[in-house]
């Protein structure tokens, strides 16, 4: 009698980093290269630049003495943190981040709360209110800007056929209105992106939590500040970390408005760095104060990224 017996398969050895790597490369070589002149062409625009502006930042270098160009360290940093000027510049992007991003997402919040009602030509309503967010920037700042004006604007002209004001108001030539002006300017084109933010946020709440309160007996107010708020609060906070980073770098407003003044009332930091580097021609120093922008606005996305990820929107 015959018996057959089993005999175990040999084991594979084990491939090599090298053979591991030629079939991933293999497996995975065509989807590298395909997007290979997209990163190289993001590495040119970006990166190069980059680093450009770091290495300008260590070197003191105006366009009017270029002869005089050398190596500085972190001269010109210690020069922007003794500047009186680029104090005066950071407080005022506080105050227009404050400003701005508060303002905007209580009108947002209030738009997006009306506009989440059942009512009629909703739709018409929001399509109206996203007029400003879509409009481009330029062509908005530069029809503010001939509203506001003193002389000719429509604003003054219109206050004083109804007997409102007597003389005309100065919106961009007094320096505490300018930076007001600003800030109304700023909230009118921004707070549409925070009303779809929450009328996003208010949609994705069920009808049967409003239901239920409604049962419970609390008033619409109640069922806001203690249930519908609460629940929108955490994208809330998201979206109005990422609006105060483009306040923060929002260059075009008070260039286009005001062009920083008067009296430099409306220049903040990254406006400050653009005329340091093309009005002064101060190239080491103005992208040095670039620099200290850009480290504040890391740091502010920092925040705003830590929050996305405590949120699970990676997940």
């Amino acid at each position: 009698m015959q018996t057959t017996m089993n005999v175990a398969p040999r084991p594979t050895p084990p491939l090599s980093w090298r053979g591991r790597l030629r079939r991933y490369w293999r497996a995975n070589g065509l989807a590298y290269w395909l997007i290979a002149p997209a990163v190289l062409f993001l590495l040119a625009i970006e990166f190069v630049p980059l680093v450009t502006g770091l290495k300008e930042s260590l070197y003191y270098h105006n366009r009017v003495q270029p002869w005089l160009t050398h190596f500085v360290g972190l001269g010109n940093f210690g020069q922007a943190f003794g500047d009186y000027d680029v104090w005066i510049a950071l407080r005022t992007s506080v105050i227009m981040v404050v400003g701005i991003v508060g303002l905007s997402y209580a009108l947002g919040l209030l738009a997006g709360v009306l506009l989440n009602q059942k009512l009629r030509l909703r739709g018409v309503y929001r399509a109206l209110i996203l007029v400003p967010w879509v409009v481009p920037f330029v062509v908005s700042f530069i029809s503010w800007q001939w509203m506001l004006n003193d002389q000719s604007g429509s604003i003054d002209h219109t206050l004083e056929q109804l007997h409102i004001i007597k003389t005309p108001i100065l919106w961009l030539a007094d320096p505490n209105l300018a930076l007001l002006s600003v800030i109304i300017v700023g909230v009118w084109q921004q707070f549409p992106f925070l009303m779809i933010t929450v009328l996003a946020a208010l949609s994705g709440i069920p009808d049967d939590v409003n239901e239920a309160a409604s049962i419970d007996g609390a008033s619409r107010f109640q069922t806001f500040r203690y249930i519908t708020f609460p629940l929108i609060l955490p994208i809330s906070i998201i979206a109005t970390l990422l609006q105060a980073i483009w306040t923060f770098n929002n260059f075009g407003l008070p260039f286009v408005l005001t062009g920083g003044g008067p009296a430099n009332a409306t220049t903040p930091l990254i406006l400050l760095a653009y005329k340091e580097a093309f009005q002064h021609f101060d190239i080491g120093y103005g992208t040095a104060l670039a620099v200290i922008s850009m480290v504040l606005m890391l740091a502010l996305g920092a925040v705003y990224l830590r929050q996305q990820a405590a949120q699970g929107v990676y997940q």
